[in-house]
């Protein structure tokens, strides 16, 4: 495009506003020209070198890419990984309805806990980044940075066509919007797309719309709308501009102001000398009407999304809305706007994150930022009286302009209409940075054009020291972006009394498990703020284990602060679980359950504690809504799976663990209950194969010794001999292991080496109650029925409340010692002992007959021998038994008939 070049001598007040007017004939294009202001000196305007302007645009576009290409190796992080890695809405997968009944997050705009944004045009083009290359975070950078790069070319035509017509002052500002620093977080962080493509949008619709109306010379001053087509475009870009960022539709305000600034400027000065509206306004009223209607439409449309109900923000979101007092409120609000100000200015502490306490509250007129609200104020008043009353021309325009692009699109951040979810947020300053871009530039060109080009010459290399300085600053902040730790650790340092910037620091510490590290920032996180509900329940899991009483105490502290926290109620349940505080621990999970119906978690913990108080028929229940809630997510199935083995239902469990294994191919825990309950089943074949999978997986040295067992009881000791091996080669401190291992050296028949082994254990685990009960058994089966008897009563008194079935075995093993030691009465007492605890236990009951057999107690060893019977009606030395106790009874029946007969 051309340029037009300057003439050497400012013409005088009217002429230059009637060459402001002159326009081309053949339509709606503006003419080029230079910027203006109203004394009649030598204009110098900026040192630059004469380049048309296809080429500041063309460096504009390369100063964006040098601020951003080291954005490129940056990951997801923040709240990227709401918005797209934990998004469904992004997943091609999901229908793409989804976008548009959801918000921002995925959630349901209809939820009562959704976050209210409604950006389905963002979401959209993050649905096309995966679906080209998934959630590589290359391809969501490049985006952003290709899109930054339109932006700024976009915006430095836009102001030279439409506002400056000076290629030099149009090259200046569109370099100090493309290095802006305030700019990091909308670029390096992909979810602040939302605020490029509004702005992007935003200057489709102010260009669109001034080419919809023409620029002939208009008697009345009042253009008409010459290509309608252009203009409906122009308000559907407004109004889809609302679809992407919620501030974008604000475009719909400035155009206005622009066509009532600049394009009816002369009509609107008339109105207001003459103080009198005729007919001639009517294509002004037009448009701005059209606008109107729009934007109310689109702001019923927005109430209708929210079901008329604002987001449920939080104090800790934004302090000031939730004061008291509205002093504090009105003094701290008015003292944010003049922050976000300063962060234009001097953008030298960013942050990621401003809330709590990052910016204290103003709470009184003493308070001396209220001095630096005052001052802003004072300005802002100042320049706006200079535009309307002193200044002429293009200056007018453009320091109007200037305001009203730095303040109508920061209106929805103040606080002013509705309350926001964040004291400060930069990318907010996407939109705004322009109106500052608008002034500064301005303000330096008309410096220029009084000094005189020695001094212009100075300021010049200024701006461009500026403009390398931002650059710098741009670059050095886009690795802050890199990765969640580099983040969360800026903002640590940036703002250490922001008690969110370390619990976020502190949540990922906890996830990369630097334990005691998140620890610390936790408790610095409740130090600052006590009442944080999520940072207590977090330290709480931290606790849980080591520190189970104060775990406790820290989730009731967060649901103290917060009674709807699921999660505090969940965890604080699994502490009274743990310590057997059942019915407060139920109650703690259904409160849990109460606040959100769909915790799958809460579901299987729930269902475990009903299954554990004996009432499978309710635990049912739990278990198959999590997997109702959750049919992608294998970790339900395994759950359902261990809860129908745990009821002896492992057919339908063996069906449940290979869904989970349909799903997820490599879920070892599934793989190894899979082979247990198989194993349960007698399918021993499949067994191995299983284990064996899950050992090529990981060398767990519990699946080896589970597979050593198979190996043990399917009669192959030289497989497990060598397997068990492996395993000490990995825990050679293992007592389980070592103790097994020595069962298996036992079987091959080395008896003194096993003996060894056990006896090395039991020297480190002395209370070992399966090394004593090993021992007792290689000790039995060599003869030594004395030291079995010490290894076996050992046993015995370690485990008191040993289960049943397991302290009968150990019993019916001492009977058999005290009955070889010759020491009947014991041996029948153990014999005793062992069959009251298992009744159908056979051997025990046979030996208890055998034992009163042999003290001829006959009428008692007939019944043990007949219960022994029917559990076991083929054991031959029992039916010896029985036979040997007829022969005495007839035997006896017959010495009895002599007597009786003399």
């Amino acid at each position: 495009m051309a340029v037009h070049k300057r003439p050497n001598i400012m013409q005088n007040n009217n002429n230059n506003n009637n060459n402001n007017n002159r326009v081309h004939r053949r339509g709606t294009k503006i003419k080029p020209q230079t910027m203006c202001c109203s004394s009649n000196v030598i204009q110098s305007s900026f040192c630059l070198p004469d380049c048309s302007f296809t080429v500041y645009q063309f460096l504009v576009l390369l100063a964006a890419l040098f601020c951003y290409v080291n954005s490129f190796n940056g990951g997801l992080v923040h709240d990227d990984i709401f918005a797209i890695k934990n998004n469904d809405d992004v997943r091609p997968s999901t229908p793409l309805s989804n976008i548009f009944h959801n918000d921002f997050w995925g959630k349901s705009m209809q939820d009562n806990m959704s976050h209210k944004s409604y950006r389905p045009l963002c979401t959209l083009t993050f649905r096309l980044n995966y679906m080209f290359g998934g959630l590589d975070p290359f391809g969501y950078h490049l985006t952003n940075v290709v899109l930054h790069m339109i932006v700024s070319c976009l915006f430095t035509h836009c102001i030279n066509e439409l506002l400056f017509h000076d290629s030099k002052a149009s090259f200046i500002a569109g370099l100090l919007f493309a290095t802006h620093p305030i700019h990091t977080e909308a670029v390096a962080g992909v979810v602040g797309r939302a605020d490029i493509l509004a702005c992007l949008f935003f200057l489709l619709t102010i260009f669109l719309y001034v080419r919809s109306v023409s620029t002939d010379e208009i008697p009345g001053g009042f253009p008409t709308t010459t290509r309608p087509g252009l203009f409906l475009v122009a308000i559907f870009l407004g109004a889809t501009s609302m679809l992407i960022k919620e501030h974008g539709v604000t475009c719909l305000l400035v155009v206005v102001a622009y066509d009532v600034i600049v394009l009816c400027n002369k009509g609107i000065t008339r109105i207001v000398q003459t103080r009198s509206i005729t007919m001639d306004c009517a294509p002004l009223l037009k448009r701005g009407a059209t606008c109107f209607i729009t934007l109310c439409s689109l702001f019923m449309f927005r109430i209708w999304m929210m079901k008329g109900e604002l987001p449920p923000f939080s104090d800790q979101d934004n302090p000031a809305s939730y004061a008291t007092h509205c002093s504090t409120r009105f003094l701290t609000f008015s003292y944010l706007c003049v922050f976000n100000v300063w962060l234009l200015l001097c953008p030298l502490i960013l942050s990621y994150d401003w809330q709590m306490a990052s910016i204290p509250l103003v709470e009184s007129v003493l308070d001396i930022r209220n001095l630096a609200t005052l001052l802003f104020f004072v300005i802002l008043v100042g320049l706006t009286v200079y535009a309307i009353f002193i200044a002429k021309g293009v200056s007018q325009r453009a320091v109007l302009m200037g305001l009203v692009v730095l303040a109508i699109p920061f209106l929805p951040a103040s606080n002013l209409f509705f309350r926001v979810g964040f004291v400060i947020a930069e990318r907010i300053l996407y939109i705004p940075s322009m109106g500052y871009c608008i002034l500064l530039v301005h303000g330096l060109w008309n410096m220029c054009n009084k000094v005189g080009k020695p001094l212009s010459s100075a300021i010049t290399f200024s701006v461009l020291l500026l403009v390398a300085m931002f650059a710098w600053r741009t670059v050095v902040r886009n690795s802050v972006w890199h990765s969640r730790e580099s983040l969360f650790r800026s903002g640590v340092e940036t703002l250490p009394h922001n008690a969110k910037a370390h619990y976020n620091y502190a949540n990922y510490l906890k996830d990369v498990h630097r334990t005691e590290e998140a620890i610390h920032h936790y408790k610095i996180t409740l130090k600052l703020y006590p009442n944080y509900a999520s940072a207590s329940n977090n330290l709480g899991t931290l606790l849980i284990t080591e520190k189970p009483d104060v775990a406790k105490a820290l989730f009731t502290n967060a649901i103290v602060n917060n009674p709807q926290h699921a999660r505090a109620h969940f965890n604080l349940a699994n502490v009274l679980r743990d310590q057997k505080i059942y019915d407060k621990a139920e109650a703690e999970y259904r409160a849990s359950l109460r606040i959100n119906a769909d915790f799958s978690d809460a579901h299987i913990n729930l269902g475990t504690l009903l299954l554990d108080l004996g009432r499978p028929k309710e635990a049912r229940k739990h278990y198959l809504k999590s997997v109702t809630l959750s049919p992608d997510n294998a970790d339900t199935f395994n759950n359902y799976g261990s809860f129908l083995s745990r009821i002896d239902e492992w057919t339908e469990a063996v069906e449940q663990y290979r869904r989970c294994l349909s799903l997820q191919p490599t879920h070892t825990v599934a793989m190894v209950n899979l082979a247990r309950a198989l194993r349960k089943l007698g399918h021993t074949e499949e067994v191995e194969d299983l284990y064996i999978r899950v050992l090529n997986l990981n060398s767990d040295t519990e699946v080896m010794k589970s597979l050593g067992a198979l190996y043990f009881n399917t009669e192959r000791p030289l497989d497990a001999k060598s397997l068990y091996e492996t395993a000490i080669g990995i825990d050679p401190d293992s007592k389980e292991i070592n103790t097994q291992y020595a069962q298996v050296i036992a079987k091959l028949g080395n008896m003194s080496r096993a003996i060894t082994i056990l006896k090395d254990v039991l020297a480190k685990h002395p209370n070992y109650s399966d090394a004593h009960q090993q021992i007792s058994s290689i000790y039995g089966i060599t003869g030594n029925h004395q030291q079995a008897l010490q290894h076996i009563n050992a046993a015995l008194k370690l485990e008191p409340n040993m289960e049943g079935l397991s302290k009968s075995k150990l019993l019916l093993e001492c009977g058999n010692h005290y009955r070889d030691l010759d020491k009947k009465q014991e041996a029948l007492m153990s014999y005793k002992e062992a069959a009251d605890l298992n009744p159908n236990n056979s051997i025990a009951q046979m030996n208890l007959g055998a034992m009163y057999h042999m003290t001829r107690d006959y009428k008692s060893a007939r019944v043990h021998y007949e219960a022994a019977y029917k559990l076991d009606p083929n054991n031959d030395i029992l039916l010896q038994n029985i036979k040997k106790l007829e022969r005495r009874e007839l035997a006896l029946k017959k010495k009895q008939k002599p007597n009786q007969g003399s």
